[in-house]
């Protein structure tokens, strides 16, 4: 919004050349004059704020115009001004929705402070991300008590923990839309680093709060989207798409139903779609219809959820098909949560059906709980999701009613801990999946010795930082980082000197940083085997030497770990010292196709195709001043055909 500056209203004596026209137009000008004394600032205050709550006035003319005068500054300004903060929170952030954070006002937290701290942190994270490369280059893997903002991370306030997660996400995704995010190495790995971070602490939370409900309230569909998030931050959707997609395939059941069956008592209700969507907000406490007419639901539920061929995946490998939100969308992925998905919709429906795992096979059970059955023993049917929704009689034991081999109870505690070690069969190929498994673990079960041994060896074998959420029960609204340490690479005051290391010497090194080497290892003795294994050069060191040949460099290159053990292949990358020796040759690399290892951002922004190197961000570039140019010079002599690559660009996996 623009307002023409308030100026003194024009007398005849100001300008003798016009009063002459002045007085002769008087009966013309008088009208005009009476209507421009009128200005915002003859508005009520009232008016004045109901005009700047409208949508059209960005936040941004709110503050020009409180600017403009102080009356409009006191005005608008104001702290009791609620409405007109709430407005412009909603209109810059959208609508409210309490299922994903909820913003708690009183009397220290106002609208206008909600709207300042969050606009504040959208352009501090951002900020602050843009110096981690440099803050943390010198670690193995960034200590969780080294990453900012932890006070409002863990703040009671749960707004005040979406923002944080808000500004990560969208910077994130900002760098992944930039048509050069194959030249954000560095600000990719610090941004997603720090968003597996934040996305753990806050759903963290949401999950220990979401434990902690009455069974009554525990939706099943609601945690396993949290533990979705947990285990996935980068797909970022939220509940209410979750609810509106369970909610319209229990609507496509519906209108299946009324075209066969009208007079069905589902349709007994003139609002019976709005009680399909208020039943998904509460747990069943039994069937609302008889027998007959439920199982004539579940067929149709049947019907509509197995129309496709070949919707369970036994895959290994892909994530996606142990997250819920890939899972609808898709119809296709783990059984688990086919049975979590047929269990939302048949409650919708007015179906109270369990979720029954097995030491074998994951199904749905159910037995009739109409309170007008008169049945004592109903008989149970098993719901085969693998088999496509196909109904079977159970044998159910009668002491214990439990069906034979099934595991000790079915509340969302024991639900979420056999998901968890259903998923550990994809930690065969992605050793950060198993962190979130042992991580989600812990919090099921914080005092469980297996647990806890696991957690050992894993972090004795691999350079992760521990779980963010080992919460210290006299401290419970913030994350114990136990046993947590500074891990710096043995070596670190070599590869990151405190004296910049120059070139100009007799015997310079021949590689420089950034360049891509190939170690050829030559078996010795009998052994004829050849190794080779390629890694980045983070570093070099001149070592001093009595033999009469050139003094040897040590390069400190990037490189995968060996292979001590089965799973060493997925570890962190490490930095590696080598030299060129007896049976160790290095030769330099110059096609670009090796991208994923994991820490590449932390030492560099980008490939360069025109040097066939990486660039390193500006910290280590200045510990190596005359590397670049080196790294200029050798690239005159490299074959064009090299320098004009133009492949895919394929950004590291983290």
């Amino acid at each position: 919004m623009t307002t023409n500056p308030l100026k003194r209203q024009r007398e005849p004596d100001d300008d003798p050349a016009c009063s002459s026209t002045y007085y002769a137009d008087a009966s013309m000008t008088t009208s005009s004059a009476t209507t421009a004394s009128t200005t915002i600032l003859d508005l009520p205050t009232e008016l004045i704020e109901y005009i700047c709550c409208c949508d059209s006035l960005k936040l941004i003319d709110v503050f020009n115009l409180a600017i403009s005068h102080s009356k409009l500054n006191n005005c608008l300004f104001h702290e009791r001004n609620s409405c007109l903060w709430k407005s412009k929170f909603i209109q810059k952030y959208g609508l409210l929705d309490n299922e994903e954070y909820e913003v708690v006002i009183d009397g220290q937290n106002t609208w206008k402070d909600e709207i300042m701290l969050r606009m504040s942190l959208d352009k501090a994270v951002p900020a602050e991300i843009i110096q981690m490369p440099c803050k943390y280059m010198k670690f193995k893997n960034v200590p969780y008590h080294l990453y900012p903002f932890s006070q409002y991370l863990n703040s009671k306030n749960e707004g005040h923990r979406y923002y944080i997660l808000s500004a990560i996400a969208a910077y994130y995704k900002q760098l992944q839309s930039n048509e050069c995010c194959n030249e954000n190495y560095d600000l990719l790995y610090m941004a997603h680093q720090f968003l597996i971070y934040s996305c753990q602490v806050y759903f963290g939370y949401k999950l220990s709060h979401f434990l902690s409900l009455p069974p009554a309230e525990q939706i099943v569909e609601r945690g396993f989207y949290l533990l979705g998030r947990w285990w996935c931050p980068t797909i970022n959707i939220p509940y209410r798409d979750i609810n509106k997609s369970l909610n319209n395939i229990a609507i496509d059941v519906c209108n299946r139903i009324r075209s066969t069956n009208p007079v069905h008592p589902l349709f007994e209700h003139e609002n019976c779609l709005k009680q399909v969507v208020e039943r998904g907000k509460l747990n069943l406490d039994h069937d609302l219809f008889d027998e007959t007419s439920t199982m004539f639901i579940l067929d149709n539920i049947r019907q509509i959820i197995f129309s496709e061929d070949q919707l369970v995946c036994y895959c290994n490998h892909d994530l996606n098909c142990f997250l819920l939100q890939q899972v609808i969308d898709r119809r296709k992925g783990s059984v688990f949560l086919l049975c979590v998905i047929f269990e939302s919709v048949a409650r919708r429906l007015g179906v109270k059906v369990r979720l029954t795992a097995t030491s074998v096979h994951n199904f749905v059970s159910w037995s009739s709980s109409w309170p007008g059955n008169k049945r004592g023993n109903p008989t149970c049917y098993l719901v085969d999701i693998a088999g496509g929704g196909v109904m079977r009689k159970a044998t159910v034991c009668p002491v214990s009613r439990k069906l034979p081999e099934q595991y000790n109870g079915n509340s969302i505690l024991d639900l979420f801990w056999t998901f968890s070690k259903t998923v550990e069969q994809l930690t065969i190929e992605n050793m950060a999946t198993y962190k979130y498994v042992l991580d989600f673990q812990k919090l099921l079960k914080p005092d469980d010795s297996e647990v806890e041994f696991k957690c050992q060896k894993f972090h004795q074998y691999y350079d992760y930082c521990r779980c963010p959420l080992l919460r210290n029960p006299s401290n419970p609204y913030a994350p114990n980082h136990v046993d947590e340490k500074n891990i710096m690479y043995t070596d670190w005051e070599e590869i990151f000197p405190l004296v910049p290391k120059k070139r100009g010497e007799i015997h310079d090194p021949k590689y420089s940083i950034g360049m891509m080497i190939d170690t050829i290892t030559m078996g010795s003795g009998s052994c004829s085997s050849i190794v080779t294994k390629r890694g980045v050069v983070v570093g070099w060191t001149r070592v001093p030497s009595n033999n009469p040949l050139p003094n040897p460099t040590v390069y400190h290159v990037l490189i995968r770990p060996d292979h001590y053990f089965s799973t060493a292949k997925y570890q962190n990358p490490v930095i590696k010292a080598i030299r060129e020796g007896r049976y160790e040759k290095l030769q330099r690399q110059l096609k670009p196709y090796d991208y994923s290892f994991k820490n590449i951002g932390k030492f560099f922004t980008h490939y360069s195709h025109e040097l066939c190197a990486f660039v390193p961000i500006n910290d280590l570039a200045q510990l190596y001043p005359d590397d670049l140019s080196h790294t200029i010079s050798k690239s005159k002599n490299i074959d064009c055909k090299v320098k004009q690559f133009t492949g895919r660009h394929v950004v590291p996996k983290y």
